[in-house]
């Protein structure tokens, strides 16, 4: 009996470890942790979650917005089964974005457990100079099952 309790303890002490630091991998991951600061809801121009394969037409999640002046960001929230390649292009009268992101993991061991924080890699900013209407493509490259969500922030 003992041993079951001793069992039982033991992996008590690894999911109360482990619910803290997965809870700050995933808030990183969403920050992006980055420098850049977002101050609020009314800086995102643009945001899709895409976990859906019927989001997907041909292939490609298509969209349409109209973006004002200014630098911006385009920001991820991926996981481990997000598409390892995704290309988005922003296309509009006066403004052609295209690039193709990488998605690239860290192992995180904290001796008790180990975990992966994930963000693609790739040149995120853009910048118009005058307001207009866009539409955006995202091509996960054949990966419709892997769920990511993609934000175009005011910078």
């Amino acid at each position: 009996m003992s041993k079951i309790i001793h069992i039982c303890g033991g992996i008590m002490k690894i999911v109360i470890v482990l619910i803290p630091v997965v809870i700050v991998a995933m808030f990183l991951a969403y920050l992006g942790a980055g420098s850049n600061n977002v101050n609020s809801d009314t800086d995102v121009v643009f945001h899709v979650t895409l976990a859906n394969p019927a989001q997907y037409t041909t292939g490609l999640h298509t969209d349409s917005f109209t973006i004002p002046p200014g630098e911006y960001l385009l920001r991820f929230v991926p996981n481990g089964d997000s598409p390892q390649d995704l290309t988005v292009s922003i296309d509009g009268p006066s403004l052609s974005f295209t690039e193709r992101f990488v998605l690239s993991g860290t192992l995180h061991d904290t001796g008790i457990s180990e975990y992966h924080t994930w963000e693609y890699i790739g040149n995120s900013h853009l910048t118009t100079s005058i307001e207009q209407q866009v539409e955006i493509s995202i091509n996960p490259h054949g990966n419709i099952m892997g769920p990511v969500s993609v934000s175009l922030i005011k910078n």
